[in-house]
């Protein structure tokens, strides 16, 4: 089994050499790495070895403690690298390995061994590796800051909360303390936390929907990996569900600015599809790898600009990208500029930006909304 966990490894590693659009993209085949994944808990399993939580999915709750105290050190950092040498003793390293940390990995071959352990100090293993031969593929990840992240996503808002409708409740996927005060506004009475890098499963809707108190729901996925989910949440319920296939947070408010309080659940349903696509949605971020996407080189670490989930504009300063991508969506076309922006900016950046934009598009309204939405340094709409 350990010759199948490493061999798994590197038929993922291989991936992008057999799909151009992997290549292009600059990532592994995701169901392979799932494959990877399963073979490595397999692994663990037959040794006994503990896992860092359990992953398997619970009841809902409707509030999560946020007092939670850790021990000193709180979970440390999760660290992967490939060892690549000669004569390398697999069994020496795992033994070292085991003694370091937790959720220890060690498996290879005198010429490569693949690592992984948690640690409170990365240095350690890394350290240790190195002594031994060349590393590759080094990756170390702060555990104690995506659980702290986690935490506060699913904090449980305080606001009364209405429905537009006693027809029909809606239910919402939506990350960021400001989006999701802006979603509850505008009558969800279920916020799901999820989006890009945490979506939610499928249970996880399903359970959110049994908690509307209306017979019928709306479910806005607001982000593309989310909406299979959606369906087979809708699938599954017990209650009739339609899925608006929202990508985005701006398309999400778009649909429930269309609902009429006084029309019925399928005609509510077919304004808010329809206003779904008269909203262009951009999205500025910091690429995460080196890629070449629509014959536009991207490297690790620039800023870029999505125009409807395409990579669009590729430079170095956020408000830049900023611009140039309202000008490749054709802002002049449009009456009303919003921009959400997120945890890593400013309100004075914000509104600085906003009185910029406003010099340049001087017949546009522009509307500035603390999204404080992870990942993102703006999520940009035209209407």
């Amino acid at each position: 089994l350990e010759q199948m966990v490493f061999a798994a490894h590197e038929a993922v590693k291989l991936t992008p050499s057999l799909l151009p659009v992997l290549r292009e993209s600059g990532v592994v085949d995701a169901g392979g790495q799932g494959l990877f994944v399963i073979l490595e808990g397999m692994l663990r399993y037959m040794r006994g070895e503990s896992v860092a939580a359990d992953v398997g999915l619970g009841e809902a709750v409707d509030l999560m403690p946020t007092d939670v105290s850790l021990e000193e050190g709180g979970y440390g950092y999760d660290v992967q690298f490939l060892i690549v040498g000669q004569g390398l003793d697999v069994d020496a390293i795992r033994r070292q390995i085991v003694a370091m940390g937790e959720c220890p990995l060690v498996v290879g071959d005198p010429s490569t061994v693949k690592v992984h352990v948690h640690v409170p100090d990365p240095g350690v293993p890394i350290s240790y590796g190195a002594s031994l031969g060349s590393l590759r593929d080094v990756v170390v990840e702060d555990m104690q800051a995506q659980y702290q992240d986690f935490i506060v996503q699913h904090e449980v808002p305080t606001e009364v909360i209405f429905s537009p409708s006693e027809e029909f409740g809606i239910v919402a996927v939506v990350m960021g303390d400001g989006l999701t005060q802006v979603f509850r506004s505008l009558g969800v009475e279920v916020i799901v936390p999820g989006g890009q890098t945490m979506n939610p499963s499928t249970q996880e809707l399903i359970e959110a929907i049994e908690r509307v108190s209306a017979p019928q729901v709306i479910l806005l996925p607001n982000n593309g990996n989310v909406i299979l989910a959606a369906e087979q949440a809708r699938q599954l319920s017990q209650k009739p569900v339609s899925v608006i296939p929202t990508r985005s947070a701006p398309q999400g408010i778009a649909a429930l600015l269309a609902i009429n309080a006084q029309a019925d659940f399928e005609t509510n349903v077919a304004a808010m599809t329809q206003a779904v696509g008269d909203v262009e949605v951009g999205e500025v971020t910091v690429a995460t790898r080196s890629t070449n996407i629509n014959g536009l080189p991207v490297a690790d670490g620039q800023v870029i600009g999505l125009h409807n989930g395409e990579l669009a504009v590729v430079g170095e300063v956020v408000e830049e990208v900023v611009r140039e991508l309202l000008e490749h969506m054709g802002v002049s076309n449009y009456e009303v500029i919003t921009l959400y922006y997120g945890e890593d900016v400013t309100e004075d950046q914000a509104m600085a930006l906003a009185d910029d934009l406003a010099a340049m598009w001087p017949e546009q309204e522009i509307e500035v909304v603390a999204g404080g939405q992870p990942h993102y340094f703006y999520i940009l709409s035209v209407e």
